[in-house]
Protein backbone atom coordinates (compact mmCIF):
# COMPACT_ATOMS: atom_id res chain seq x y z
CA UNK A 1 0.00 0.00 0.00
CA UNK A 2 2.77 2.61 0.92
CA UNK A 3 4.38 1.76 -2.74
CA UNK A 4 1.06 2.81 -4.07
CA UNK A 5 1.00 6.54 -2.90
CA UNK A 6 4.50 6.75 -3.07
CA UNK A 7 4.12 8.16 -6.76
CA UNK A 8 1.20 10.47 -5.80
CA UNK A 9 3.29 12.01 -2.70
CA UNK A 10 6.26 12.50 -5.11
CA UNK A 11 3.83 14.36 -7.59
CA UNK A 12 2.08 16.01 -4.62
CA UNK A 13 5.78 17.18 -3.53
CA UNK A 14 6.00 18.52 -7.15
CA UNK A 15 3.23 20.46 -7.38
CA UNK A 16 3.51 22.03 -4.06
CA UNK A 17 7.53 23.11 -5.35
CA UNK A 18 6.30 24.57 -8.59
CA UNK A 19 3.48 26.83 -6.81
CA UNK A 20 6.40 28.21 -4.72
CA UNK A 21 8.74 29.29 -7.11
CA UNK A 22 5.85 30.64 -9.26
CA UNK A 23 4.98 32.63 -6.29
CA UNK A 24 8.76 33.85 -5.36
CA UNK A 25 9.02 34.52 -9.14
CA UNK A 26 5.89 36.76 -9.11
CA UNK A 27 7.21 38.36 -5.99
CA UNK A 28 10.64 38.22 -7.64
CA UNK A 29 8.89 40.65 -10.34
CA UNK A 30 6.69 42.63 -8.84
CA UNK A 31 9.88 43.81 -6.09
CA UNK A 32 11.55 44.43 -9.15
CA UNK A 33 9.45 46.62 -11.17
CA UNK A 34 8.70 48.41 -8.10
CA UNK A 35 12.07 49.08 -7.17
CA UNK A 36 12.70 50.00 -10.95
CA UNK A 37 10.02 52.51 -11.13
CA UNK A 38 11.01 54.48 -7.55
CA UNK A 39 14.61 54.98 -9.55
CA UNK A 40 13.16 56.25 -12.15
CA UNK A 41 11.08 58.44 -10.18
CA UNK A 42 13.74 59.87 -8.41
CA UNK A 43 15.24 60.78 -11.59
CA UNK A 44 12.52 63.02 -12.91
CA UNK A 45 13.14 66.77 -12.83
CA UNK A 46 11.26 69.95 -10.08
CA UNK A 47 7.79 70.28 -12.18
CA UNK A 48 5.87 73.02 -11.76
CA UNK A 49 3.22 72.78 -9.52
CA UNK A 50 1.60 76.22 -9.20
CA UNK A 51 -1.61 75.62 -11.11
CA UNK A 52 -2.37 72.72 -9.11
CA UNK A 53 -5.71 72.07 -7.83
CA UNK A 54 -5.36 73.45 -4.08
CA UNK A 55 -8.35 73.56 -1.92
CA UNK A 56 -9.46 76.84 -0.50
CA UNK A 57 -11.24 76.46 2.63
CA UNK A 58 -14.46 79.05 2.75
CA UNK A 59 -14.24 80.51 6.06
CA UNK A 60 -16.81 83.49 5.54
CA UNK A 61 -19.34 80.64 4.12
CA UNK A 62 -18.87 78.89 7.64
CA UNK A 63 -20.63 79.64 10.82
CA UNK A 64 -17.42 81.06 12.57
CA UNK A 65 -17.96 82.09 16.01
CA UNK A 66 -21.51 82.18 15.76
CA UNK A 67 -22.46 79.81 18.47
CA UNK A 68 -20.48 79.54 21.59
CA UNK A 69 -19.07 75.96 21.87
CA UNK A 70 -15.42 75.55 23.44
CA UNK A 71 -15.69 71.98 20.56
CA UNK A 72 -17.18 74.53 18.04
CA UNK A 73 -14.11 77.25 18.83
CA UNK A 74 -11.38 74.51 18.75
CA UNK A 75 -12.22 73.04 15.38
CA UNK A 76 -12.60 76.36 14.23
CA UNK A 77 -9.04 77.46 15.10
CA UNK A 78 -8.00 74.34 13.13
CA UNK A 79 -9.72 75.70 10.10
CA UNK A 80 -8.50 78.83 10.42
CA UNK A 81 -5.08 77.46 10.83
CA UNK A 82 -5.22 75.70 7.78
CA UNK A 83 -6.67 77.89 5.71
CA UNK A 84 -3.12 80.01 5.15
CA UNK A 85 -1.59 76.37 4.01
CA UNK A 86 -1.50 74.77 1.04
CA UNK A 87 -4.28 71.75 0.58
CA UNK A 88 -4.09 69.16 -2.11
CA UNK A 89 -5.98 65.88 -1.98
CA UNK A 90 -3.37 63.06 -2.96
CA UNK A 91 -5.16 60.45 -1.41
CA UNK A 92 -4.47 57.13 -3.67
CA UNK A 93 -1.34 58.48 -5.22
CA UNK A 94 1.93 57.02 -3.89
CA UNK A 95 5.08 58.79 -2.99
CA UNK A 96 6.26 57.01 -6.22
CA UNK A 97 3.93 58.37 -8.50
CA UNK A 98 4.28 61.74 -7.37
CA UNK A 99 7.78 61.71 -8.11
CA UNK A 100 6.87 60.25 -11.47
CA UNK A 101 4.60 63.24 -12.29
CA UNK A 102 5.95 66.15 -10.56
CA UNK A 103 9.52 65.28 -9.34
CA UNK A 104 11.47 63.76 -6.41
CA UNK A 105 12.15 67.33 -5.58
CA UNK A 106 8.61 68.63 -4.66
CA UNK A 107 7.67 65.14 -2.76
CA UNK A 108 8.44 66.71 0.76
CA UNK A 109 6.13 69.73 -0.24
CA UNK A 110 3.64 67.43 -1.57
CA UNK A 111 3.19 65.53 1.21
CA UNK A 112 2.38 68.26 3.49
CA UNK A 113 0.01 68.83 1.11
CA UNK A 114 -1.74 65.85 1.59
CA UNK A 115 -1.27 65.79 5.77
CA UNK A 116 -2.58 69.26 5.30
CA UNK A 117 -5.61 67.47 3.56
CA UNK A 118 -6.05 64.62 5.99
CA UNK A 119 -6.47 67.24 8.83
CA UNK A 120 -8.30 69.27 6.70
CA UNK A 121 -11.41 66.12 6.09
CA UNK A 122 -10.92 64.86 9.71
CA UNK A 123 -11.63 68.64 11.08
CA UNK A 124 -14.56 69.26 9.02
CA UNK A 125 -16.25 66.39 9.41
CA UNK A 126 -16.13 66.55 13.38
CA UNK A 127 -17.22 70.44 12.63
CA UNK A 128 -19.84 69.53 10.53
CA UNK A 129 -20.68 67.22 13.30
CA UNK A 130 -20.69 68.78 16.28
CA UNK A 131 -22.77 71.69 13.80
CA UNK A 132 -25.67 68.98 13.78
CA UNK A 133 -25.26 67.61 17.47
CA UNK A 134 -25.99 71.46 18.69
CA UNK A 135 -29.00 71.54 16.18
CA UNK A 136 -27.55 74.08 13.47
CA UNK A 137 -28.51 71.65 10.47
CA UNK A 138 -28.22 74.49 7.95
CA UNK A 139 -24.89 75.32 9.23
CA UNK A 140 -23.78 71.45 9.54
CA UNK A 141 -25.22 70.52 5.67
CA UNK A 142 -23.06 73.66 4.12
CA UNK A 143 -19.50 72.29 6.39
CA UNK A 144 -20.36 68.93 5.57
CA UNK A 145 -21.30 69.90 1.58
CA UNK A 146 -17.98 70.84 1.35
CA UNK A 147 -16.12 68.16 2.46
CA UNK A 148 -17.91 66.20 -0.44
CA UNK A 149 -16.95 68.65 -2.91
CA UNK A 150 -13.43 68.27 -1.54
CA UNK A 151 -13.40 64.51 -2.25
CA UNK A 152 -13.36 63.45 0.95
CA UNK A 153 -12.34 60.24 2.27
CA UNK A 154 -14.01 60.09 5.59
CA UNK A 155 -17.09 57.69 5.63
CA UNK A 156 -18.76 59.28 8.62
CA UNK A 157 -19.16 62.54 6.37
CA UNK A 158 -20.84 61.21 3.79
CA UNK A 159 -22.66 59.21 6.29
CA UNK A 160 -23.59 61.99 8.19
CA UNK A 161 -24.20 64.28 5.54
CA UNK A 162 -27.31 61.49 4.06
CA UNK A 163 -28.27 61.58 7.50
CA UNK A 164 -29.14 65.17 8.08
CA UNK A 165 -31.03 64.96 4.34
CA UNK A 166 -33.18 61.72 5.46
CA UNK A 167 -34.54 63.94 8.69
CA UNK A 168 -35.64 66.61 6.60
CA UNK A 169 -36.78 65.14 3.60
CA UNK A 170 -34.13 66.21 1.05
CA UNK A 171 -34.31 63.32 -1.13
CA UNK A 172 -32.92 64.64 -4.51
CA UNK A 173 -29.89 65.96 -2.07
CA UNK A 174 -29.99 62.48 -0.59
CA UNK A 175 -29.98 60.67 -4.22
CA UNK A 176 -27.65 62.92 -5.58
CA UNK A 177 -25.47 62.31 -2.88
CA UNK A 178 -25.49 58.54 -3.72
CA UNK A 179 -24.62 59.02 -7.02
CA UNK A 180 -21.65 60.96 -6.30
CA UNK A 181 -20.25 58.56 -3.94
CA UNK A 182 -20.76 55.73 -6.24
CA UNK A 183 -18.61 57.17 -8.68
CA UNK A 184 -15.82 57.77 -6.72
CA UNK A 185 -12.79 55.67 -5.35
CA UNK A 186 -13.39 55.59 -1.48
CA UNK A 187 -12.23 52.34 0.78
CA UNK A 188 -15.79 51.62 2.37
CA UNK A 189 -17.89 52.84 -1.09
CA UNK A 190 -20.53 50.18 -0.13
CA UNK A 191 -20.79 51.05 3.59
CA UNK A 192 -21.40 54.39 2.67
CA UNK A 193 -24.02 53.28 0.10
CA UNK A 194 -25.68 51.05 2.34
CA UNK A 195 -26.12 53.65 4.75
CA UNK A 196 -27.62 56.14 2.23
CA UNK A 197 -30.29 54.19 0.81
CA UNK A 198 -33.53 55.64 1.32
Amino acid sequence: MPLMILPFFILFLMIVSMLRNRSQRSFQDKQDSFWEKEQRANTVRKQDITNLDYIEIPLDTFPIGQFPDQKLETLEDTLRSLRSRKILNLSGISNTDLKLQYGAANLTFLSECDTNFISLAKTITAYGERLAELGHWNEAVRVLEFGVSCKTDVSKNYILLGTLYQEHGEDSKLKQLAHTVSGMDLMLKDAILEKLAP
